[in-house]
Protein backbone atom coordinates (compact mmCIF):
# COMPACT_ATOMS: atom_id res chain seq x y z
CA UNK A 1 0.00 0.00 0.00
CA UNK A 2 1.31 3.45 -0.87
CA UNK A 3 0.78 6.70 1.01
CA UNK A 4 -1.27 8.02 -1.91
CA UNK A 5 -3.81 5.25 -1.22
CA UNK A 6 -4.31 6.42 2.38
CA UNK A 7 -7.12 8.92 2.89
CA UNK A 8 -5.92 12.25 4.36
CA UNK A 9 -3.31 12.65 7.12
CA UNK A 10 -0.92 14.64 4.94
CA UNK A 11 1.18 15.90 7.85
CA UNK A 12 1.64 12.43 9.36
CA UNK A 13 2.71 11.08 5.96
CA UNK A 14 5.31 13.85 5.62
CA UNK A 15 6.56 13.15 9.15
CA UNK A 16 6.98 9.41 8.52
CA UNK A 17 8.74 9.98 5.19
CA UNK A 18 11.08 12.50 6.79
CA UNK A 19 12.00 10.01 9.54
CA UNK A 20 12.86 7.41 6.90
CA UNK A 21 14.84 9.76 4.65
CA UNK A 22 16.86 11.09 7.58
CA UNK A 23 17.42 7.55 8.89
CA UNK A 24 15.78 8.47 12.20
CA UNK A 25 13.00 5.87 12.31
CA UNK A 26 12.28 4.95 15.98
CA UNK A 27 12.58 1.24 16.63
CA UNK A 28 9.07 1.13 18.14
CA UNK A 29 6.09 3.33 17.26
CA UNK A 30 2.52 3.21 18.51
CA UNK A 31 -0.15 4.49 16.10
CA UNK A 32 -3.10 5.55 18.27
CA UNK A 33 -6.25 5.99 16.22
CA UNK A 34 -10.00 5.97 16.51
CA UNK A 35 -11.92 3.36 14.49
CA UNK A 36 -12.00 4.16 10.80
CA UNK A 37 -9.36 6.89 10.84
CA UNK A 38 -6.59 4.93 9.12
CA UNK A 39 -4.01 3.64 11.59
CA UNK A 40 -3.54 0.33 9.77
CA UNK A 41 -3.36 1.84 6.24
CA UNK A 42 -0.75 4.35 7.43
CA UNK A 43 1.34 1.60 9.03
CA UNK A 44 1.10 -0.54 5.89
CA UNK A 45 2.14 2.38 3.66
CA UNK A 46 5.03 3.22 6.00
CA UNK A 47 6.21 -0.40 6.01
CA UNK A 48 6.18 -0.46 2.20
CA UNK A 49 8.10 2.82 2.09
CA UNK A 50 10.78 1.40 4.41
CA UNK A 51 11.38 -1.67 2.23
CA UNK A 52 11.06 0.16 -1.10
CA UNK A 53 14.26 0.12 -3.19
CA UNK A 54 13.59 3.44 -4.95
CA UNK A 55 11.56 5.65 -2.55
CA UNK A 56 10.89 9.24 -3.55
CA UNK A 57 10.38 12.25 -1.33
CA UNK A 58 6.62 11.66 -1.31
CA UNK A 59 5.99 7.91 -1.58
CA UNK A 60 7.32 4.45 -2.29
CA UNK A 61 7.88 3.72 -5.97
CA UNK A 62 5.16 1.07 -6.11
CA UNK A 63 6.96 -0.83 -8.87
CA UNK A 64 10.12 -2.44 -7.47
CA UNK A 65 10.02 -6.11 -6.35
CA UNK A 66 9.86 -5.09 -2.69
CA UNK A 67 6.87 -2.79 -3.28
CA UNK A 68 5.12 -5.47 -5.30
CA UNK A 69 5.46 -7.99 -2.46
CA UNK A 70 4.54 -5.44 0.20
CA UNK A 71 1.44 -4.40 -1.75
CA UNK A 72 0.33 -8.04 -1.91
CA UNK A 73 1.10 -8.47 1.83
CA UNK A 74 3.63 -11.23 1.11
CA UNK A 75 6.93 -9.43 1.78
CA UNK A 76 9.10 -11.85 3.82
CA UNK A 77 10.48 -9.06 6.04
CA UNK A 78 7.11 -7.51 6.93
CA UNK A 79 5.52 -9.64 9.64
CA UNK A 80 1.95 -9.07 10.79
CA UNK A 81 0.17 -9.91 14.01
CA UNK A 82 -3.57 -9.46 14.53
CA UNK A 83 -6.34 -10.86 16.77
CA UNK A 84 -7.35 -14.40 15.80
CA UNK A 85 -9.68 -17.11 17.05
CA UNK A 86 -9.02 -20.67 18.14
CA UNK A 87 -9.78 -23.24 15.43
CA UNK A 88 -8.26 -26.41 16.89
CA UNK A 89 -6.72 -27.62 20.14
CA UNK A 90 -3.47 -25.66 19.92
CA UNK A 91 -3.17 -21.90 20.63
CA UNK A 92 -3.90 -19.89 17.47
CA UNK A 93 -1.21 -17.90 15.64
CA UNK A 94 -1.66 -15.08 13.14
CA UNK A 95 0.11 -17.03 10.41
CA UNK A 96 -2.65 -19.68 10.59
CA UNK A 97 -4.99 -17.05 9.14
CA UNK A 98 -2.56 -15.37 6.72
CA UNK A 99 -4.67 -16.09 3.62
CA UNK A 100 -7.84 -14.74 5.26
CA UNK A 101 -5.94 -11.68 6.47
CA UNK A 102 -4.60 -10.88 3.01
CA UNK A 103 -8.04 -11.26 1.46
CA UNK A 104 -9.67 -8.99 4.07
CA UNK A 105 -7.04 -6.23 4.05
CA UNK A 106 -6.59 -6.14 0.29
CA UNK A 107 -10.36 -5.77 0.04
CA UNK A 108 -10.55 -3.00 2.66
CA UNK A 109 -7.64 -1.86 4.87
CA UNK A 110 -10.11 0.20 6.94
CA UNK A 111 -11.74 -2.98 8.25
CA UNK A 112 -12.79 -2.97 11.92
CA UNK A 113 -11.82 -5.65 14.41
CA UNK A 114 -15.45 -6.78 14.60
CA UNK A 115 -15.62 -7.20 10.82
CA UNK A 116 -12.31 -9.06 10.77
CA UNK A 117 -13.42 -11.59 13.39
CA UNK A 118 -16.82 -11.99 11.72
CA UNK A 119 -15.03 -12.83 8.47
CA UNK A 120 -13.39 -15.78 10.26
CA UNK A 121 -16.44 -17.26 11.95
CA UNK A 122 -20.18 -16.90 12.42
CA UNK A 123 -19.81 -18.23 15.94
CA UNK A 124 -19.86 -16.09 19.05
CA UNK A 125 -16.08 -15.69 19.44
CA UNK A 126 -13.66 -12.92 20.32
CA UNK A 127 -10.24 -12.27 18.85
CA UNK A 128 -7.09 -12.69 20.88
CA UNK A 129 -3.30 -12.29 20.64
CA UNK A 130 -1.81 -15.17 22.60
CA UNK A 131 1.42 -15.68 24.52
CA UNK A 132 2.42 -18.17 21.81
CA UNK A 133 2.02 -15.37 19.26
CA UNK A 134 4.35 -13.17 21.31
CA UNK A 135 6.94 -15.96 21.32
CA UNK A 136 6.54 -16.30 17.55
CA UNK A 137 7.16 -12.54 17.14
CA UNK A 138 10.39 -12.82 19.14
CA UNK A 139 11.52 -15.85 17.13
CA UNK A 140 10.87 -14.21 13.76
CA UNK A 141 12.57 -10.95 14.59
CA UNK A 142 15.70 -12.68 15.83
CA UNK A 143 16.20 -14.23 12.39
CA UNK A 144 18.18 -12.47 9.68
CA UNK A 145 16.41 -10.23 7.21
CA UNK A 146 15.51 -12.11 4.01
CA UNK A 147 16.29 -9.19 1.73
CA UNK A 148 18.99 -7.45 3.73
CA UNK A 149 16.98 -4.39 4.79
CA UNK A 150 14.57 -3.66 7.60
CA UNK A 151 12.66 -6.34 9.49
CA UNK A 152 9.25 -4.88 10.28
CA UNK A 153 6.65 -6.18 12.73
CA UNK A 154 3.11 -4.79 12.60
CA UNK A 155 0.81 -5.53 15.54
CA UNK A 156 -2.77 -4.52 14.74
CA UNK A 157 -5.19 -3.94 17.64
CA UNK A 158 -2.26 -4.12 20.05
CA UNK A 159 -4.61 -3.67 23.02
CA UNK A 160 -5.45 -7.35 22.57
CA UNK A 161 -2.00 -8.21 23.89
CA UNK A 162 -3.11 -7.52 27.46
CA UNK A 163 -0.66 -8.93 29.99
CA UNK A 164 0.96 -10.91 27.16
CA UNK A 165 2.62 -7.63 26.26
CA UNK A 166 5.06 -8.18 29.13
CA UNK A 167 6.66 -10.92 27.04
CA UNK A 168 7.59 -8.35 24.40
CA UNK A 169 9.02 -5.64 26.66
CA UNK A 170 12.68 -6.55 26.13
CA UNK A 171 12.16 -6.84 22.38
CA UNK A 172 10.44 -3.44 22.21
CA UNK A 173 13.13 -1.77 24.31
CA UNK A 174 16.15 -3.41 22.61
CA UNK A 175 15.15 -4.97 19.28
CA UNK A 176 17.70 -6.64 16.98
CA UNK A 177 19.45 -4.38 14.47
CA UNK A 178 17.36 -2.87 11.65
CA UNK A 179 14.15 -4.00 13.34
CA UNK A 180 11.08 -1.75 13.40
CA UNK A 181 7.94 -2.44 15.44
CA UNK A 182 4.72 -0.69 14.43
CA UNK A 183 1.87 -1.11 16.91
CA UNK A 184 -1.64 0.03 15.94
CA UNK A 185 -4.27 0.48 18.65
CA UNK A 186 -7.59 2.18 19.37
CA UNK A 187 -7.71 1.99 23.16
CA UNK A 188 -4.66 3.44 24.88
CA UNK A 189 -5.97 2.58 28.33
CA UNK A 190 -5.98 -1.15 27.48
CA UNK A 191 -2.26 -1.14 26.62
CA UNK A 192 0.34 -1.75 29.30
CA UNK A 193 1.97 1.48 30.41
CA UNK A 194 5.33 -0.25 30.18
CA UNK A 195 4.74 -0.74 26.44
CA UNK A 196 3.56 2.84 25.89
CA UNK A 197 6.66 4.22 27.64
CA UNK A 198 8.91 2.25 25.25
CA UNK A 199 7.29 3.50 22.04
CA UNK A 200 7.04 6.77 20.18
CA UNK A 201 3.36 7.75 20.03
CA UNK A 202 1.75 8.92 16.82
CA UNK A 203 -1.74 10.30 17.43
CA UNK A 204 -3.96 9.88 14.39
CA UNK A 205 -6.81 12.35 14.50
CA UNK A 206 -10.21 12.31 12.84
CA UNK A 207 -10.15 12.71 9.08
CA UNK A 208 -11.14 16.04 7.53
CA UNK A 209 -14.52 16.11 5.82
CA UNK A 210 -13.01 17.26 2.53
CA UNK A 211 -10.58 14.32 2.52
CA UNK A 212 -13.42 11.85 3.09
CA UNK A 213 -15.72 13.39 0.48
CA UNK A 214 -12.91 13.53 -2.09
CA UNK A 215 -12.22 9.83 -1.61
CA UNK A 216 -15.92 8.92 -1.76
CA UNK A 217 -16.43 10.67 -5.09
CA UNK A 218 -13.54 8.79 -6.70
CA UNK A 219 -13.91 5.39 -5.01
CA UNK A 220 -17.71 5.06 -4.98
CA UNK A 221 -18.61 7.41 -7.85
CA UNK A 222 -20.90 9.46 -5.60
CA UNK A 223 -22.02 12.91 -6.64
CA UNK A 224 -20.43 15.78 -4.74
CA UNK A 225 -23.50 16.61 -2.64
CA UNK A 226 -24.00 13.04 -1.43
CA UNK A 227 -20.29 12.59 -0.73
CA UNK A 228 -20.24 15.77 1.36
CA UNK A 229 -23.32 14.65 3.28
CA UNK A 230 -21.77 11.27 4.08
CA UNK A 231 -18.48 12.91 5.04
CA UNK A 232 -20.32 15.18 7.47
CA UNK A 233 -22.25 12.27 8.99
CA UNK A 234 -19.09 10.13 9.27
CA UNK A 235 -17.58 12.76 11.57
CA UNK A 236 -13.96 11.83 10.80
CA UNK A 237 -14.50 8.06 10.47
CA UNK A 238 -13.79 6.86 6.93
CA UNK A 239 -15.08 3.34 7.61
CA UNK A 240 -18.43 4.80 8.59
CA UNK A 241 -18.43 6.85 5.38
CA UNK A 242 -17.82 3.64 3.44
CA UNK A 243 -20.72 1.96 5.22
CA UNK A 244 -23.01 4.86 4.35
CA UNK A 245 -21.91 4.72 0.71
CA UNK A 246 -22.62 0.98 0.50
CA UNK A 247 -25.73 0.88 2.71
CA UNK A 248 -24.10 -1.35 5.34
CA UNK A 249 -25.46 0.62 8.33
CA UNK A 250 -29.12 0.16 7.46
CA UNK A 251 -29.44 -3.02 9.55
CA UNK A 252 -28.48 -1.30 12.81
CA UNK A 253 -30.88 1.57 12.15
CA UNK A 254 -33.83 -0.73 11.54
CA UNK A 255 -32.99 -2.77 14.64
CA UNK A 256 -32.86 0.36 16.78
CA UNK A 257 -36.14 1.72 15.42
CA UNK A 258 -37.95 -1.55 16.12
CA UNK A 259 -36.37 -1.89 19.54
CA UNK A 260 -37.51 1.57 20.60
CA UNK A 261 -41.08 0.91 19.41
CA UNK A 262 -41.26 -2.39 21.30
CA UNK A 263 -39.64 -0.94 24.43
CA UNK A 264 -42.04 1.97 24.65
CA UNK A 265 -45.01 -0.39 24.36
CA UNK A 266 -43.74 -2.35 27.33
CA UNK A 267 -43.11 -6.12 27.63
CA UNK A 268 -44.78 -7.83 24.67
CA UNK A 269 -44.47 -10.77 22.30
CA UNK A 270 -42.74 -8.49 19.77
CA UNK A 271 -40.11 -7.47 22.30
CA UNK A 272 -39.52 -11.08 23.31
CA UNK A 273 -39.09 -12.06 19.66
CA UNK A 274 -36.75 -9.10 19.05
CA UNK A 275 -34.49 -10.11 21.96
CA UNK A 276 -34.51 -13.73 20.79
CA UNK A 277 -33.35 -12.82 17.26
CA UNK A 278 -30.71 -10.31 18.42
CA UNK A 279 -29.41 -12.75 21.04
CA UNK A 280 -28.82 -15.28 18.23
CA UNK A 281 -26.60 -12.78 16.36
CA UNK A 282 -23.94 -13.10 19.05
CA UNK A 283 -22.23 -10.87 21.56
CA UNK A 284 -19.96 -9.07 19.08
CA UNK A 285 -23.00 -7.90 17.12
CA UNK A 286 -24.68 -6.76 20.34
CA UNK A 287 -21.61 -4.80 21.44
CA UNK A 288 -21.59 -2.98 18.10
CA UNK A 289 -25.33 -2.42 18.32
CA UNK A 290 -24.95 -0.75 21.74
CA UNK A 291 -22.18 1.47 20.35
CA UNK A 292 -24.50 2.47 17.52
CA UNK A 293 -27.37 3.15 19.95
CA UNK A 294 -25.19 5.37 22.14
CA UNK A 295 -24.09 7.28 19.04
CA UNK A 296 -27.72 7.87 17.92
CA UNK A 297 -28.78 8.96 21.42
CA UNK A 298 -25.87 11.40 21.68
CA UNK A 299 -26.65 12.89 18.27
CA UNK A 300 -30.29 13.22 19.34
CA UNK A 301 -29.29 15.15 22.45
CA UNK A 302 -26.92 17.43 20.53
CA UNK A 303 -29.59 18.19 17.94
CA UNK A 304 -32.22 18.80 20.62
CA UNK A 305 -30.23 21.31 22.63
CA UNK A 306 -28.94 23.13 19.56
CA UNK A 307 -32.55 23.67 18.44
CA UNK A 308 -31.65 21.96 15.15
CA UNK A 309 -29.00 24.59 14.39
CA UNK A 310 -26.54 21.67 14.31
CA UNK A 311 -27.78 18.85 12.10
CA UNK A 312 -27.19 15.42 13.66
CA UNK A 313 -24.39 13.31 12.18
CA UNK A 314 -26.85 10.67 10.97
CA UNK A 315 -28.04 9.46 7.58
CA UNK A 316 -31.34 10.71 6.13
CA UNK A 317 -33.12 7.45 6.90
CA UNK A 318 -32.08 7.74 10.57
CA UNK A 319 -33.35 11.30 11.07
CA UNK A 320 -36.99 10.29 11.72
CA UNK A 321 -35.70 8.12 14.59
CA UNK A 322 -33.72 11.07 15.95
CA UNK A 323 -36.77 13.33 15.69
CA UNK A 324 -38.95 10.79 17.51
CA UNK A 325 -36.37 10.31 20.27
CA UNK A 326 -36.08 14.04 21.00
CA UNK A 327 -39.29 13.90 22.98
CA UNK A 328 -37.77 11.32 25.34
CA UNK A 329 -34.01 11.98 25.45
CA UNK A 330 -32.57 14.64 27.73
CA UNK A 331 -29.30 15.17 29.55
CA UNK A 332 -30.44 13.48 32.77
CA UNK A 333 -31.76 10.24 31.33
CA UNK A 334 -28.86 9.92 28.87
CA UNK A 335 -26.58 10.17 31.90
CA UNK A 336 -28.36 7.06 33.20
CA UNK A 337 -28.67 5.20 29.91
CA UNK A 338 -25.10 5.27 28.62
CA UNK A 339 -23.61 3.50 31.68
CA UNK A 340 -26.50 1.03 31.42
CA UNK A 341 -25.64 0.20 27.80
CA UNK A 342 -21.94 -0.06 28.61
CA UNK A 343 -22.60 -2.28 31.61
CA UNK A 344 -24.86 -4.56 29.57
CA UNK A 345 -22.21 -4.87 26.84
CA UNK A 346 -19.62 -5.68 29.51
CA UNK A 347 -21.73 -8.49 30.97
CA UNK A 348 -22.67 -9.91 27.57
CA UNK A 349 -18.99 -9.99 26.66
CA UNK A 350 -18.50 -12.18 29.74
CA UNK A 351 -21.12 -14.69 28.64
CA UNK A 352 -24.15 -13.82 30.74
CA UNK A 353 -27.49 -14.88 29.23
CA UNK A 354 -27.87 -12.26 26.51
CA UNK A 355 -31.60 -12.85 25.96
CA UNK A 356 -32.51 -12.23 29.61
CA UNK A 357 -30.06 -9.31 29.84
CA UNK A 358 -31.53 -7.67 26.74
CA UNK A 359 -35.07 -8.02 28.06
CA UNK A 360 -34.04 -6.57 31.42
CA UNK A 361 -32.29 -3.67 29.67
CA UNK A 362 -35.38 -3.00 27.55
CA UNK A 363 -37.68 -2.78 30.59
CA UNK A 364 -35.25 -0.55 32.51
CA UNK A 365 -34.76 1.72 29.49
CA UNK A 366 -38.53 2.14 29.10
CA UNK A 367 -38.83 3.23 32.74
CA UNK A 368 -36.01 5.75 32.35
CA UNK A 369 -37.34 7.23 29.09
CA UNK A 370 -40.93 7.54 30.37
CA UNK A 371 -40.07 9.26 33.64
Amino acid sequence: MQFKDVVGHGEIKKHLIQLARENKVPHAQLFLNKPGTGGLPLALAFAQYLVCRQPSGSDSCGQCPSCTKARKLIHPDIHMTYPVIKKDTRPPLSKDFAAEWRNAILKNPYITEYEWIQSLTNENKQGNITRDEASEIIRQLNLKSFEGGYKIQLIWMAENLGETGNTLLKLIEEPPGNTILLLIAENQEAILQTIISRTQLIHIHDLAEEDISRSLTTTYSLDQETAEEYAYIANGNYRKAQQLATGELEGFGEDLKNWMVYCMRGPSAELMKWTEVRHAKGREYLKKFFEYTIYIFRETLASKYSNDVLQPHVARQERPVVQALKKYIDHDNLYELIPLFESTAYHIERNVNAKITLLDLSIRMRKILRK
